[in-house]
């Protein structure tokens, strides 16, 4: 009787288990969906000050030059005296196909004075723009940077540069998406991927250079 018992329990126990996995799965998809979602707002850091000593460009932006764009209206209100273009190229191409150098064309074809451009060329990550300006701070003297990137890119940039820079004051300004979304799915997927994707680049920030998420 024991016997049966014992194998009636496993039996059933057998049946159940796939039902609680199928469970934990469901409950990891809903979360994998929804986060992204949930904490994109938390991304976005708009806090630029009224005035600081360089505006920097962050390389990567798409083929519409928004954060080029943004940066030259915030030289144009006179929040700046200097726009320095970051960003890197793709390995065994000539430095002049860089973000940067393609950044800084677009500004100088939009009106740019080219005395107040400079190029901090050569990164292949966030981490090794805010290396490359804090040489160009130190030089400079620069007590104070206004970084302009995409709105979800914020957070994370901002983070990299007061970790690399403490002694100087970074604040964000975000470049707004040139794009128009008039598809609301197609809107809210574009959330959900740059959400996603800027999660894992801050935890992998956090774990490998130590720079922190708050």
């Amino acid at each position: 009787m024991f016997l049966l018992r014992l194998a009636f329990d496993h039996r059933l126990a057998s049946r159940r288990a796939p039902r609680y996995e199928i469970v934990i799965v469901l409950i990891l998809l809903i979360g994998i969906i929804l986060i992204p979602f949930l904490v994109a707002p938390w991304l976005v850091v708009d806090n630029a000050a009224d005035t600081a000593d360089a505006i920097v460009v962050l390389g990567g932006e798409s083929p519409l030059p928004n954060r080029t764009i943004h940066a030259l209206h915030l030289y144009e209100q006179q929040r700046a005296p200097v726009v320095v273009f970051a960003g890197g190229t793709v390995t065994g191409r000539l430095p002049e196909t860089s973000s940067a150098y393609a950044s800084l064309r677009q500004a100088l074809a939009r009106g740019l004075p080219p005395d107040v451009a400079l190029v901090a060329d050569g990164a292949q990550s966030t981490y090794d723009e805010a290396v490359l300006v804090r040489d160009l701070a130190v030089t400079r003297g620069w007590r104070s940077l206004v970084i302009v990137t995409d709105p979800y890119h914020t957070r994370r940039a901002i983070r990299t540069f007061r970790a690399i820079i403490p002694e100087v004051h970074v604040t964000a300004s975000v470049a707004p998406f040139l794009d128009s979304c008039v598809d609301t799915w197609r809107c809210r997927m574009r959330v959900w991927r740059y959400a996603a994707s800027e999660l894992v680049k801050m935890s992998f920030y956090r774990l490998y250079y130590g720079v922190p998420l708050l």
